[in-house]
Parts: structure tokens; C-alpha cells; sequence
């Protein structure tokens, strides 16, 4: 079977307050320079050397949430770290809304429990997901219930 690729859904409010968030990292500096009280260059150059990596990290996610089915693996990519989890280790997959830490950008949820561990991930397609991972195998318990 061919890789799969799966976007990540993505919340209009998870979305806002990232990109707000990393606008103010970018802004902060911009009002200190024009508005600020200090004449400092040298301080408003090293504020904004400091801030805007961190506003590019919280644009991250963005640009690299995604979920590769391959035939024996589900890779899971956010960000800088990725995640490959054999599927013949799989246990069950059950959607969640859990607001736990997760490579998602949604709160509709798949929570995967594999190897006494669990991911949270949230492909847009969860249908289409759920024939797949099935189809490469069988074993896997998916419960359609929500919590």
C-alpha cells in the first residue's frame, strides 16, 4: 500500500492564539524601538534576537503537524520531533477531547494508546484514517464513541 499523508485538522481558536502570540513576540520589540523610552539599539537588537526565534517556533506546528501511514508505521510529525510507532503495536484508537499536550492543532482528537503510551492526534480526514490504519491492520480496536 502506498504512504498516506494526513493534515492535521486545526482550531480557529488553538490557530489564534498561536499567530497572536507570535505577533507580540514580533511586536514587543517594534514598540520598544519606536515607543520606548530607551534609546538603546543595542538593548531593542538583542530583544528582538531573542523573541522572534520563539515566534517562529509557535508557527511551527503550522507547517509540519502531519501524520504519515506508512505499511508498518505511523509517523507523527510536529515541529522539530517525530514520532514512529510500529503499527503491529497499536492496542486501540478512541476519539478524545482531552487538552493535553499533543502534536494536534485541534481538540477533536484521536487518542492512540500503543506500548502502555499514548499519542493524541488530530487528522482532519478521521474516516479516511480509521479504513486505512485498519486496513494495514486488522487487530486494531476503534472505538467511534466520543468521550
Amino acid at each position: 500500500m502506498p504512504d498516506i499523508l494526513f493534515v492535521s485538522k486545526v482550531d480557529f481558536w488553538i490557530a489564534s492564539v498561536l499567530w497572536l502570540g507570535s505577533l507580540s513576540l514580533i511586536l514587543i520589540p517594534l514598540w520598544e524601538w519606536r515607543w520606548g523610552k530607551s534609546d538603546s539599539r543595542m538593548r531593542n537588537i538583542l530583544l528582538m534576537a531573542i523573541l522572534l526565534p520563539f515566534a517562529a517556533l509557535m508557527l511551527m506546528p503550522f507547517f509540519e503537524t502531519k501524520y504519515t501511514l506508512t505499511d508498518s508505521q505511523l509517523h507523527v510529525n510536529s515541529g522539530l520531533s517525530t514520532q514512529k510507532i510500529e503499527l503491529t503495536d497499536i492496542t486501540y484508537i478512541t476519539p478524545t477531547r482531552s487538552m493535553s499536550s499533543a502534536p494536534a492543532l485541534s481538540l477533536d482528537r484521536l487518542k492512540i494508546a500503543y506500548r502502555n503510551q499514548e499519542v493524541l492526534i488530530s487528522p482532519k480526514d478521521k474516516s479516511r484514517f480509521y479504513q486505512e490504519i485498519q486496513a494495514r491492520n486488522p487487530k486494531i480496536v476503534i472505538d467511534e464513541v466520543s468521550e
